[in-house]
């Protein structure tokens, strides 16, 4: 074979490239500390250490957020320490003011500021930020959360921090949380605010101080000489203590029926009435009410009981329910002189009775002596003056400032939770089984438990022009026939009057209405389109507190004109028809909120605010027109009707404790009782609402521990990102070290291959010289 110079030379250059290669390889291995430089070297060193490469930098960035978060979340922690040993000084100095009989009215009232500074240094503590962001705001990091009346700002959403694959933390705490949160494991409590005073041993000429009831005294030791008239007393003076309250006496006297209603913790309103002998003992009393809430001989739903300062309590045993509450009032007939005797009520019309107002016409002509339990004088009755203890939700809402408001929260009884703006009525209705209809299925508890059969809701409304409007809204009011499948659809009708209230004159009527898009084709449209936003009436089942909301807006602005005079419910029902009506309410609203707003709050309590004023003159009340069947013709606790199925503001039982808590609020209300003396709760006092210093301690108990649970949790959360802080730490470095011992060259090894390529390389320079000196001349 003939070795050519061209052959020669492409071999002496492909060797030359070759070693070249080899050269630079090992050096760029050397330059680069790793094993491969190129995926194609070896395809599993490259997949190793790419996945180890991802995981080293996850763990990076875990190290990092953590980090941050870290601080977030030891200052959260922190800052919630010092929020308990304030709450621990409050109640210090709340338990020191319950010692009512050591202080005078300058020391009370020098507590009072005292707890006011450490409610204001709550505040502060609450508004702490770090780094420009607020610890308790949620994820709205940039608003402050609590504003100087105590509202809460923020949300209740969680920061949270990287800590794994697919794994985050929360570290932040929520102030909605902290501020507004619910303990399942508190039960609802409520107490009477009038003190049973044995009036019997009044009449003892022995006795120097008033004695209360206790569990062991019989019914008419509280009811003692009222078992005679005033004009029976000033005739032939008050019993006396012993000749007329014997044994047999005692059998002889008249017996009390009590008149109960309210909401038992299933969440189904009741009234009943049920009827004691006079020597029956207070202890039977509270059966009864127990019975009347639900207590069988086998189940207790509810504790009854009599505190110290008799008045009587009520625990719902089952934590976490915040549906509970009663009202209760006995009526006993009265001898009178002759000449009065005949218009007095007997016994047996009281037994017979269930008209709430006949009730209180015949206790304020005297006809009939009325024991009260709950006493709220500053409620106001929208139709003549101050409540009596009788008056159950037939009251009006509470002025303060700009803002009307109720009293009485609307509960979801499916969940407990507070209505909003988008809870329906039925949703949050005391529906007894009786009334539940094909929606409900026949579950006392079920969401969706038909309104049909209630009794028609009353909207009385002073507008803030003076005007005053009475809406009746008839929830059966409307009712349309399916042609096809037979079925039948309620729909609420509304109807608006003026005083005179006569059932032949309004202003208004129509139902209620709200929107849908309709995504069918206009046939006669040209060009063809969708038919776009229609109207229709809002279903029984479904009407809303929004609806409600808007409504109460309308009526409080007091301009009714773009509505007066219609009647929507006369004639034909045609899509043009309800397109007219919704937009004429639609106008009206809109024009109405310019002034007024009404919307539900955090604690499901209707707000109305006049935007206009400072202090308002709007009066609202909303209630149930019963007919005069307030409660059973018949006595017994057996014998039950369902009552008022919807209730905004109550006359009942002051609240002690309940799950919720609102915090500020509450430490604003246990301020204000020790401002004011109220250590117990107290009708005469300055707030009939309140259950006074001793109902206070329980519920600063109640808010300690809700905070020191909430402190656990920051705790948690800290020690949780630290740990997850300091696990990849620990990993970044197993993994670096597992990916260095994948992909980090050996440099001897490396300094050797370098070495023998480069002798390689050498020695082909050499061989290639030499083979390129060779010439015929060297063979001749």
């Amino acid at each position: 074979m003939r070795i050519t110079n061209q052959l020669q030379s492409r071999q002496n250059l492909l060797n030359y490239q070759s070693s070249a290669a080899k050269n630079y390889d090992s050096i760029e291995k050397l330059s680069a500390h790793m094993k491969i430089t190129k995926p194609y070297e070896d395809v599993g060193i490259y997949v190793d250490a790419t996945r180890l490469d991802y995981e080293a930098t996850t763990l990076e960035q875990i190290k990092e957020a953590t980090t941050k978060a870290s601080e977030f979340a030891k200052n959260t922690d922190q800052t919630l320490n010092d929020f308990a040993d304030t709450l621990d000084s409050f109640k210090v100095k709340l338990i020191q003011a319950a010692n009512s009989g050591e202080h005078s009215t300058t020391s009370r009232v020098a507590i009072a500021n005292d707890l006011k500074a450490m409610r204001d240094q709550l505040v502060s503590i609450s508004n702490t930020a770090i780094n420009g962001q607020y610890l308790f705001s949620g994820t709205a990091v940039d608003t402050k959360p609590i504003s100087a009346d105590g509202t809460y700002n923020g949300n209740g959403n969680n920061i949270e921090v990287l800590a794994g694959s697919n794994l985050t933390v929360p570290f932040n705490i929520p102030g909605e949380g902290l501020f507004l949160g619910r303990d399942n494991d508190y039960a609802k409590q409520v107490t009477t605010n009038i003190t049973l005073i044995n009036k019997h041993e009044e009449l003892n000429p022995q006795t120097v101080n008033e004695e209360y009831m206790r569990l062991t005294d019989e019914i008419y030791k509280f009811i003692g000489t009222d078992y005679r008239t005033s004009a029976k007393i000033a005739a032939d003076g008050k019993m006396n203590y012993t000749t007329d309250f014997t044994r047999d006496k005692v059998k002889d006297l008249p017996p009390t029926v009590f008149f109960m209603q309210g909401q038992r913790p299933s969440g189904e309103s009741f009234s009943t009435k049920f009827e004691l002998s006079a020597d029956a003992k207070v202890s039977d009393l509270l059966e009864q009410m127990g019975r009347a809430m639900g207590n069988t001989d086998t189940n207790k739903v509810v504790e009854v009981s009599i505190n110290k300062d008799a008045q009587i309590q009520m625990t719902n045993l089952q934590n976490g329910n915040e549906m509970m509450s009663f009202s209760i009032f006995g009526l006993t007939a009265q001898e009178g002189t002759a000449a009065e005797q005949a218009n007095l009520w007997k016994t047996d019309e009281i037994r017979k009775e269930t008209s709430l107002e006949d009730i209180k016409k015949a206790v304020t002509d005297g006809k009939v002596h009325l024991t009260s339990f709950i006493s709220s004088p500053n409620y106001v009755s929208p139709d003549d003056g101050i409540a009596m203890s009788t008056d159950y939700d037939k009251v009006n809402f509470a002025n303060k400032g700009a803002t009307v408001q109720n009293n009485t929260s609307q509960i979801v009884r499916k969940d407990n939770s507070f209505a909003t703006n988008n809870t329906r009525l039925s949703e949050v209705a005391g529906l007894s089984s009786g009334q539940i209809g094909a929606v409900g299925g026949g579950d006392p508890n079920a969401a969706g438990t038909t309104l049909a059969k209630a009794d028609n809701l009353i909207l009385d409304v002073t507008a803030k022009n003076g005007k005053r409007y009475q809406a009746t809204i008839d929830f059966n009011g409307t009712q349309v026939t399916d042609p096809v499948t037979k079925v039948v659809t309620t729909y609420p009708t509304i109807t608006i009057r003026q005083p005179p209230f006569q059932p032949d004159k309004a202003v208004y009527q129509g139902n209620f209405y709200k929107t849908f898009w309709n995504e069918q084709i206009d046939p006669n449209a040209n060009p063809p389109r969708q038919i776009g936003n229609q109207a229709k009436m809002v279903e029984t089942d479904d009407l809303s507190f929004k609806e409600i909301n808007d409504m109460l807006t309308i009526l409080a602005s007091g301009d009714l004109d773009k509505m007066n005079g219609r009647d929507e419910t006369k004639g034909a029902v045609t899509q043009d028809k309800l397109n007219e009506a919704y937009a004429a309410f639609e106008e009206t609203f809109l024009q109405a909120s310019v002034s007024v707003e009404s919307t539900m709050n955090h604690r499901g309590l209707i707000t109305l605010k006049d935007k206009t004023t400072s202090a308002t003159n709007i009066k609202i009340a909303m209630y149930q027109d019963h007919g005069g069947n307030d409660y059973p013709a018949d006595v017994g606790t057996a014998n039950t009707k369902s009552a008022s199925v919807l209730s905004f503001n109550k006359n009942d039982a002051v609240t002690i404790d309940r799950p919720s808590i609102d915090l500020f609020a509450d430490l604003d209300d246990m301020i204000e009782a020790v401002f004011n003396g109220d250590f117990y709760g107290n009708a005469n006092g300055a707030n009939p609402r309140t259950s006074g210093v001793q109902g206070a301690i329980k519920r600063i108990d109640h808010i300690m521990d809700h905070v020191h649970k909430i402190r656990a949790i920051a705790g948690t959360n800290s020690r949780h990102i630290t740990d997850t802080n300091e696990r990849a730490t620990t990993l970044y470095l197993n993994v670096a070290e597992v990916k260095s011992t994948v992909i980090d060259a050996d440099y001897g090894e490396l300094a050797m291959q370098f070495q023998n390529n480069l002798l390689a390389y050498q020695a082909m320079l050499q061989a290639t010289s030499k083979i390129n000196q060779i010439s015929l001349l060297n063979y001749m």
